[in-house]
């Protein structure tokens, strides 16, 4: 509790400190701290610069959606959760995972947006939160945390946050009290389907049901059958520059293997990287993502990200 406290304290004066002396506190940070990792910073920082200038204009465009993303509907609903919970285990997802989801959603203005585990529903929530902004899409969400048996020790792992992770242990696991993404304010729900199920059962008929998707997230099932089911079904049915982001990618090679032979032509790199503190985690923790190509050039085309190889 105390380390949480001085966490807190130390990020609340960082936060109080003018923009402008924060990169130099940052880069001290690391010369007095030898032991935390530098070469993680630097690749946090530049995974940040290198998704500004493949999908923004600049740098104070995602900055605008950032601070949006800080003072809306999103930390309204964080803090009600922290507030009942008492503890931080509903952090199913990294926030900076869900900045850009929201950043990129409110820019591009997908139609479509299908995303495999709920849970808690933070990053439900952060998608809702820019189509609600937007006025314009539809989530579909598909979850099984509410039929998990926590006693099936083989299907939890399937499911946990294995460390390095985004939350405390057994965040994968909904209070018995709640509903998945219980964090979800009503007021959002008008733009928000849920399905309850596997993806493997759930997913196929969805798509096939929607024809074609703009956005498509996973965070479910995270063995690397369960993620290239999901990932090769999704890619089959993304529009044209649709985007495929996918969490928790260093669990297994699933993703790796799916843009070396299924996807070779597609444009991926890294959404965000984590754990660059006093990190007790023996690697960084990463979501990434795939743009799938053009077929063909159209107006819409002219207007969409521009194309570049994969920052890995």
């Amino acid at each position: 509790m105390l380390v949480r406290q001085v966490k807190r304290a130390r990020q609340k004066s960082f936060d109080l400190t003018p923009n402008w002396v924060k990169p130099a506190i940052q880069k001290a940070f690391y010369v007095l701290h030898p032991d935390a990792s530098w070469e993680t910073y630097k690749d946090k920082e530049l995974t940040r610069q290198a998704f500004i200038e493949r999908f923004f204009d600049s740098e104070a465009e995602l900055d605008s959606y950032e601070a949006e993303f800080m003072n809306g509907v999103i930390a309204e609903n964080l803090k009600r959760a922290y507030d009942e919970l008492g503890d931080e285990t509903f952090y199913d997802i990294h926030k900076d995972d869900c900045v850009r989801y929201y950043a990129y959603i409110r820019k591009y203005k997908p139609e479509t947006v299908v995303e495999t585990g709920v849970f808690h529903g933070v990053s439900t929530l952060a998608m809702l939160a820019a189509l609600d902004k937007n006025d314009h899409g539809t989530l579909y969400s598909i979850d099984y945390s509410s039929l998990l048996d926590p006693t099936d020790d083989a299907d939890v792992e399937r499911y946990e946050r294995r460390r390095p992770s985004c939350a405390q242990r057994n965040s994968h696991l909904v209070p018995e009290d709640k509903e998945p993404g219980w964090i979800v304010p009503e007021k959002l729900h008008g733009r928000w389907e849920y399905v309850a199920g596997r993806s493997q059962r759930e997913l196929p008929k969805l798509l096939s049901k929607l024809g074609s998707v703009d956005m498509f997230v996973h965070d479910s099932e995270h063995s690397k059958t369960g993620m290239l089911f999901e990932f090769d079904l999704a890619w089959e049915h993304l529009s044209p520059g649709g985007m495929l982001f996918s969490h928790h990618v260093a669990w297994n090679d699933a993703f790796e293997t799916f843009v070396t032979e299924r996807a070779p032509n597609a444009e991926h790199g890294k959404t965000a990287v984590h754990y660059v503190h006093f990190d007790k985690h023996s690697q960084p923790g990463w979501g990434k993502y795939a743009r799938k190509p053009f077929t063909h050039v159209t107006n819409d085309t002219l207007s969409a990200p521009r194309q570049a190889v994969s920052d890995d």
